[in-house]
């Protein structure tokens, strides 16, 4: 059985497994062009400005992050909703986001004096397709649940039920090409799958599975992940705790890389936490991490599922997390900006 294992690992890094690989390189500068936003049909977005906590506000501090501003979104638009993944433009004034109903959404912005999102001031909604240029329809085949940048320009865009990641030109392009990915991550619960991913600055790609466990050296059950660099697949070990889920991921410039985590329950509802691996800690077999922040109502949370990063024009890192509504009318589209530090 090992001997095996160490066979099908060994075709991955040779790239014999079937499928075309992409070289990945520095995420930052992967964000520093966006895509040029290509027409799609009429969206109309409304927003509200978001307070942390609308019990208190003008509160602003959460952990150690500071709050910097968000919004409420809404549409009348049956197309919109279900964002799961996102990558913000490196001047913060727009986003893509992906929606696991099987579309891209853009988003510009009117910024305020800081750069902090004030308004959208347009909205465009395009298809998600395959690598034959057919929307994706299905749930089965169009539950996108992640979205990253490589530094050649590419779009990369996990799914699950269906697992995989595909390899996009352009978001309402044909798909490119499939990334090979590890067998693990082929055969994981349906709606269970990787719901993050974060380009990682030395070329590198950390995929964090929802709900596969896998027993680490002390045999206690963690989270699945996999670390790809130079084509080729290493597990990893998320250590779970309070029963929080990964939703996302993104890395930093210095290689940190912050994971999104959600809980829910009907008794409780919602809680978010934000957790930080340090970058010495991504080439450990288990992926150790401090807590940034962890949130429940009064204050602001939904389904929190999307987050980026980018730098700031003062060198700060700015953290954008969105939320996937699941097209509930008790539920709302959510996007809340933070800085890291002070």
């Amino acid at each position: 059985m090992a001997a095996a294992k160490a066979l099908i690992a060994w075709l991955f890094c040779l790239g014999l497994a079937g499928l075309p690989q992409l070289s990945m390189a520095q995420a930052s500068k992967a964000q520093s062009a966006s895509a040029p936003a290509q027409p799609g049909p009429p969206l109309t977005v409304r927003s509200a400005l978001l307070d942390l906590n609308p019990e208190q506000p003008g509160l602003s501090h959460l952990g150690s992050l500071t709050y910097l501003g968000g919004l409420v979104l809404a549409s009348d638009d049956e197309r919109f909703g279900g964002y799961s993944g996102l990558v913000v433009d490196a001047d913060g004034r727009g986003l893509w986001a992906i929606s696991d109903l099987g579309h891209w959404l853009r988003l510009d912005f009117a910024l305020d004096g800081r750069g902090v999102p004030a308004a959208i001031r347009q909205a465009r909604i395009l298809p998600l397709r395959d690598a034959k240029g057919r929307q994706l329809e299905r749930k089965h085949d169009a539950d996108a649940e992640s979205l990253r940048r490589s530094a050649d320009g590419h779009w990369l865009v996990g799914f699950e039920h269906w697992h995989r990641v595909w390899v996009y030109d352009e978001p309402g392009g044909p798909a490119m090409m499939a990334l090979p990915l590890p067998p693990a991550a082929t055969d994981q619960p349906a709606n269970g799958g990787v719901e993050a991913m974060a380009a990682l600055p030395q070329d590198g790609l950390l995929l964090f599975s929802e709900n596969l466990e896998l027993a680490d050296a002390d045999g206690k059950l963690a989270g699945a992940a996999w670390l790809r660099r130079n084509g080729c697949w290493e597990e990893r070990r998320w250590p779970k705790s309070g029963d929080f889920r990964p939703t996302d991921a993104t890395a930093l410039p210095n290689g940190d890389v912050v994971v999104l985590e959600r809980y829910f329950t009907v008794l409780v509802g919602p809680k978010a936490r934000l957790r930080l691996i340090p970058a010495a800690a991504v080439n450990e077999a288990r992926l150790e991490a401090t807590t940034l922040a962890e949130w429940a109502r009064p204050v602001s949370i939904d389904n929190m599922e999307a987050l980026d990063a980018r730098r700031a024009a003062d060198g700060s890192a700015w953290l954008y997390v969105m939320s996937d509504d699941n097209r509930n009318g008790l539920q709302r589209t959510l996007l809340m900006v933070f800085r890291l530090g002070p």
